[in-house]
């Protein structure tokens, strides 16, 4: 089977007549330079002779963003995205657009979205973090000062940008379950794990039963003799009448190999039969290349 990078590129040079190399070249030089007003120009000239270049596109959009000239910029990654889905950069760069004008849910979805296109890719998995971790602080700093002022937090936030669309000959990915785990490996997917529980939580608030239970292992079946019956359980008591609310907080980790980790949490849960506040564990095992629930139990009653 070809690699799927290799198809992208196959796709983007069949589709598109190429740009001279040099002048490309001059284009990254100017982006290097950080003449962004010379280097637009240069991209805008470049696209004229080649509309469908991505890598052009992409160098132009970013000159764009540098230059203060956001609507063309959003205009071009767009684009991007559109005709390359698989390309993360495009999605990275586009979010900080949206961070700066204050829309921290589209720029948190596009790095979802880039992160799913690429499970290891490491400056996306950063961006996300310092998003939520933004978010954080600055409830925390509500909460304090009973402020009723907007949020400010989005102006502190720093992400980082990319300048090379290199997704297009990068080389076919590697089972990240298989390699040398790192500190940017474990970073990485400690940001992967607390989108999953907050995902979870989110799918069991909104009562939908298929997304709440891919998050479990096929295996698991709790105090149940199989998984069948598990779900029959959790079905009945999901799908009651009446709404639900699961907020889950105060997150951590610990890792207790490559491919397993179990993360403690603050739950509280709402429903009109039942409330509580509870310490919860959820035990996650890395099945392929996805995390998946084998464990859960409650820890203590807050």
């Amino acid at each position: 089977m070809m690699p799927r990078f290799i198809i992208i590129l196959f796709c983007l040079l069949a589709t598109a007549s190429p740009v001279a190399a040099n002048s490309v070249k001059q284009l990254q030089q100017l982006i290097g330079q950080e003449n962004f007003t010379a280097a637009s120009k240069t991209g805008a000239q470049l696209l004229l002779q080649d509309p469908a270049h991505a890598r052009t596109r992409f160098l132009t959009a970013y000159a764009y963003q540098m230059d203060a000239q956001k609507d063309k910029a959003i205009a071009l990654y767009q684009g991007l995205i559109d005709d390359n889905p698989m390309l993360p950069e495009p999605r990275n760069n586009l979010a900080m657009i949206y961070l700066e004008q204050g829309d921290y849910d589209r720029a948190s979805q596009l790095l979802v979205e880039a992160i799913n296109t690429h499970p290891s890719y490491a400056t996306a998995y950063g961006n996300l973090s310092r998003i939520y971790k933004g978010i954080a602080s600055e409830a925390y700093r509500r909460a304090v000062s009973e402020s009723e002022q907007p949020a400010k937090y989005t102006h502190n936030i720093k992400l980082s940008a990319i300048t090379q669309l290199e997704a297009e000959d990068r080389e076919p990915e590697l089972d990240i379950g298989g390699s040398e785990p790192t500190a940017v490996t474990f970073a990485n997917q400690e940001t992967l794990l607390i989108e999953q529980v907050k995902l979870w939580a989110q799918a069991w608030s909104s009562k939908d039963f298929e997304a709440y239970t891919a998050f479990y292992s096929p295996r698991h079946r709790a105090k149940f003799a199989t998984h069948e019956q598990w779900l029959s359980h959790r079905r009945s008591r999901i799908l009651r009448p009446g709404e639900i609310k699961v907020d889950v907080s105060n997150i951590q980790i610990k890792w207790r190999s490559d491919n397993r980790a179990v993360i403690d949490f603050k739950q509280a849960f709402t429903s009109p039969r039942y409330s509580d506040r509870i310490m919860k564990r959820l035990a996650f095992n890395r099945v392929g290349s996805q995390w998946k629930i084998t464990e859960e139990r409650v820890l203590s009653v807050l």
